[in-house]
């Protein structure tokens, strides 16, 4: 008999884990919304953690063993081994909560032209709880709909796409030669999620239906809040707007790279590192608004930016 093809295919990377993967695909399988398969790439894993797979006894998983390769070769790897039209990604230490497919599942019904599908999600705090995102720049707070510009949303530091809320239909990547770069520990998934958007709509739900993260063993969340360096693959985007006619889209990319140097420039005097800070100023350029910010956190003595901070700190406590 001839099996169903799956409405989702769920690639899920997976590196080292074995504390957490199960717990993650039981969020998969109890979803409300069921036309979907499992597609595990299992990306060199040193510990059992494709063993734990291996014990949940359903055939809408796949298991697929490759040498270890990275985070977006895994994903790229899962993309290709797909059998639906539609991606969705989660990674083997993040949870669903049981409406996201059927939240996505109503996005791709209402925007069948979008290039990426995507809900909210809360992150979990130092104190062991779950946190809605702040979204503060969409509509409303029950935003449902097109982005009306992702890049400016994006340029003011909005919280949007993250992959384990992510669906993105499988021929945007095969049609537009877009993949995950390969080698690239940092914003691999940042820029894809960039290079689509420069291309097609982005449609969003605002309920909060993914959980980041277990705090698992090899996660990069805090690795990512100390990295000084701009990234290449983000510089590179600019490259993509340089002929466009669309000068609205050209300002608000050009825009949004500058904020993640900047914010490089931030993380940098934070760490104690104006040095640094220097050179990544001189050596980008960067819209006049974020090159006076930077300025003026460089020639502010630390004492001072720390005192600025935890006044900052307690007036956000206060209106909370």
């Amino acid at each position: 008999m001839e099996r169903t093809k799956p409405f989702f295919s769920i690639v899920m990377p997976l590196y080292n884990k074995r504390n957490h993967v199960k717990k993650t695909i039981e969020s998969a399988f109890a979803q409300t919304f069921q036309g979907f398969e499992v597609v595990v790439i299992n990306d060199g894993s040193t510990d059992d953690s494709a063993a734990v797979v291996e014990t949940i006894e359903d055939t809408r998983i796949r298991l697929i063993h490759q040498e270890n390769a990275g985070v977006s070769a895994a994903r790229n790897r899962g993309i290709k081994e797909a059998n639906a039209d539609y991606i969705v990604f989660l990674d083997a230490d993040d949870l669903w909560s049981p409406e996201f497919l059927q939240i996505i599942k109503n996005l791709i019904d209402d925007y069948p032209g979008a290039g990426i599908y995507a809900t909210a999600y809360k992150l979990l705090n130092s104190k062991g709880v779950y946190e809605s995102i702040s979204n503060k720049g969409l509509l409303s707070a029950s935003f449902t709909g097109l982005l009306p510009s992702y890049f400016k949303l994006k340029s003011n530091n909005v919280n949007l796409v993250w992959t384990s809320a992510a669906c993105v239909p499988k021929n945007v990547f095969f049609e537009n030669n877009i993949w995950f770069p390969e080698g690239v520990k940092y914003y691999e998934d940042v820029y894809v999620w960039a290079r689509i958007a420069l291309i097609k709509d982005v449609a969003y739900s605002a309920s909060d239906c993914a959980l980041y993260s277990l705090e698992a063993e090899n996660s990069t969340r805090d690795a990512m809040s100390v990295i000084v360096k701009p990234s290449d693959v983000l510089i590179s985007l600019r490259s993509y707007v340089v002929d466009s006619k669309d000068l609205e889209l050209k300002k608000w990319l050009n825009r949004y790279v500058d904020r993640h140097i900047y914010n490089c420039i931030t993380r940098s005097i934070n760490a104690g590192n104006k040095r640094n800070a220097i050179k990544t100023l001189t050596n980008h350029h960067v819209y006049s608004g974020f090159f006076i910010y930077s300025l003026v956190k460089i020639l502010t003595p630390v004492f001072v930016m720390n005192f600025l901070r935890l006044i900052k700190r307690r007036i956000r406590r206060r209106s909370n």
